[in-house]
């Protein structure tokens, strides 16, 4: 069953998804077509999004005006919540791991870019590190779902793109599809967009 339509799950979709068409932004959420397509062009009638061009695709971004009324919401919400020890923790807890992660996709990345022709594999101690990786953010998703139930799912997916990734590498950091580097990305900006701060 769908939510009730919510503009900040709306604003909140577009910010992570980045440039998205309604129904991505619907289903990242859970939200309805419909409901989010009324939504967004409310908030492109008050200068929080716009649907543009690009590339031969056509979706919403944020304005700057959008990013911050996201973030009055988010801070609303987590307010409400009493979650702001929690994330915060939780954020921290994330950084302690995010050096290696990211790491770990750039070495990928680059072994790629100067090989002949993309390895079948990876090594051990890269494996081990997305590895640590998944199992953290089990415990960390966890202490986020308590205050705020909309983090759920991260952990499901890293756990797709690791499955995944036994048999193409690629499910690691290629931006074409859900893999790890991309959630664990979105998972970074949507902590710090909950607590409003800057990378």
């Amino acid at each position: 069953m769908a939510p009730p339509p919510s503009m900040l799950l709306t604003l909140h979709a577009v910010r992570l998804l980045g440039f998205t068409d309604t129904a991505p932004a619907a289903r990242r959420f859970r939200q309805h077509p419909d409901d989010i397509e009324r939504l967004l062009i409310d908030a492109g009638a008050h200068g929080w999004a716009v649907r543009s061009s690009f590339g031969g695709t056509s979706g919403w971004s944020l304005t700057v005006a959008g990013r911050t009324e996201n973030e009055r919401l988010l801070a609303e919400e987590l307010d409400h919540a009493g979650g702001l020890a929690v994330v915060t923790g939780v954020l921290a807890g994330f950084a302690r791991l995010n050096a290696g992660v990211v790491a770990a996709c750039s070495q990928l990345q680059l072994g790629w870019l100067t090989a002949a022709s993309r390895p079948s594999g990876i090594d051990q101690a890269t494996q081990q590190t997305f590895t640590q990786a998944l199992v953290a953010s089990t415990e960390l998703e966890a202490r986020l779902t308590a205050v705020l139930p909309r983090f759920s799912g991260y952990t499901q997916r890293l756990q797709k793109a690791v499955e995944n990734a036994a048999t193409d590498p690629a499910w690691l950091t290629a931006t074409d599809r859900d893999s790890f580097h991309r959630v664990w990305f979105e998972l970074h900006e949507d902590l710090i967009a909950t607590l409003g701060i800057q990378r």
